[in-house]
C-alpha cells in the first residue's frame, strides 16, 4: 500500500475514534453532575473535534495540527474533572491546591483514549509529511520544514493543559488556582489566573495552527518568562529538579518557542494559506507587511 493510500485510511480512522471520543464526551456532560461551565466548554470543544476530523481527511498538516489541539484538549478537559470535588480547600497547603486539578482523577480511562487518538494523529503527521516532495532535494528540504513544524505544533500543545485547567475546566478548578495564586502572593490572584488561562489559550491556537505566529511567539515566551519570575523560580536556582523547581523548564521552552518570532509558521501554517488567499495577490507590499506577523 502507499504511502498516500495508507495516509488516506488512517485519516479515516482518525475520524471514527475522534467520534467516539464525542459521543463518550456527549453521555459524560449529559448523564453526570458537570457544572454548566465545564458542560459548555466541552460541548464546544468536542464540536471542534468534530469539524477538524473532518477537515483532516484533506490530508493538509493545518488541519492535522487543528485535531491533534482539539483531540488535547477534549482529552485533558475529562481526564481532569472532579464530580465530586470536596466540599472546602481550608487549609490545604500550595502543592495540594495544585494537585487538586493537576491529576484528576477525570473519567476512568478517557485518558488512554486520547493518547491513542494523540498516536494516531502524530502517525498520519508523519505519513503525510513523508509525502511532501519526490526528488532527493526537495525531500531534505521538506524534511526540515516538517521538523520545524513539529517542534511549533509541539510547543503550541503544550499549553493544553495548563489553560484547560485555568479557564476551561470549571469553577472548582478556578477557585483552585485562585487560592493557589494568591498563595504566591500574587494581586488579584482571580483576574490573574483568568489572565493566565487567556495567553495560554492564544499562544496554544496561535502556535498549534501557525496562526500570526511571529507575535503569538513573542507573547507565549514572554509569559513563561514573566511565570518563571512571578512564581519564584529564579529565586530558587537553575536546575528544574530543585525543590519547588528552578527556571531551567520555563526558560528553555521560552527559548524554544522564541525561534518562531524568527521563523515565523513556515508554509504548512494558516499564516501561509492567508497569504495564499486572492486579497495578498494584487497587493505585494501587504503581503511582505504580514510576514511581520507571520
Amino acid at each position: 500500500m502507499k504511502t498516500d493510500d495508507t495516509a488516506r485510511l488512517l485519516s479515516r480512522i482518525i475520524l471514527i475514534v475522534a467520534v467516539g471520543m464525542v459521543l463518550w464526551g456527549a453521555i459524560v456532560d449529559l448523564g453526570q453532575p458537570v457544572t454548566s461551565w465545564f458542560g459548555t466548554t466541552s460541548m464546544i470543544a468536542m464540536a471542534l473535534l468534530l469539524l477538524s476530523s473532518f477537515w483532516q481527511l484533506r490530508g493538509s498538516l493545518p488541519s492535522i495540527a487543528a485535531t491533534a489541539l482539539a483531540a488535547a484538549v477534549v482529552s485533558r478537559l475529562f481526564s481532569i474533572l472532579r464530580l465530586y470535588p470536596p466540599a472546602s480547600l481550608a487549609g490545604l497547603k500550595p502543592d495540594d491546591l495544585d494537585l487538586q486539578v493537576a491529576t484528576g482523577p477525570g473519567i476512568p480511562h478517557f485518558a488512554i483514549l486520547g493518547w491513542f487518538l494523540g498516536a494516531l494523529v502524530f502517525v498520519h503527521f508523519i505519513l503525510r509529511a513523508s509525502s511532501a516532495a519526490s526528488s532527493a532535494e526537495q525531500r531534505q528540504a521538506s524534511i526540515n520544514a516538517s521538523a520545524l513544524t513539529f517542534i511549533r505544533v509541539y510547543v503550541g500543545l503544550m499549553f493544553t493543559p495548563h489553560f484547560c485547567s485555568h479557564i476551561l475546566g470549571g469553577p472548582f478548578q478556578f477557585q483552585v488556582y485562585t487560592l493557589y495564586f494568591a498563595s504566591l502572593g500574587i494581586s488579584m490572584p482571580g483576574a490573574q489566573v483568568l489572565l493566565a488561562g487567556s495567553i495560554e489559550l492564544i499562544s496554544a491556537v496561535g502556535l498549534t495552527l501557525g496562526l500570526f505566529t511571529r507575535p503569538v511567539a513573542l507573547l507565549a515566551s514572554v509569559y513563561l518568562l514573566m511565570s518563571m519570575f512571578l512564581g519564584g523560580h529564579f529565586q530558587i536556582g537553575y536546575v528544574w529538579a530543585l525543590p519547588q523547581g528552578g527556571y531551567e523548564f520555563g526558560v528553555f521552552w521560552a527559548a524554544m518557542i522564541a525561534l518562531f518570532m524568527v521563523a515565523g509558521g513556515g508554509r504548512a501554517s494558516l499564516d501561509h494559506a492567508i497569504r495564499q488567499m486572492p486579497f495578498f495577490s494584487g497587493r505585494p507590499w501587504l503581503r511582505a507587511a504580514s510576514l511581520l506577523f507571520a
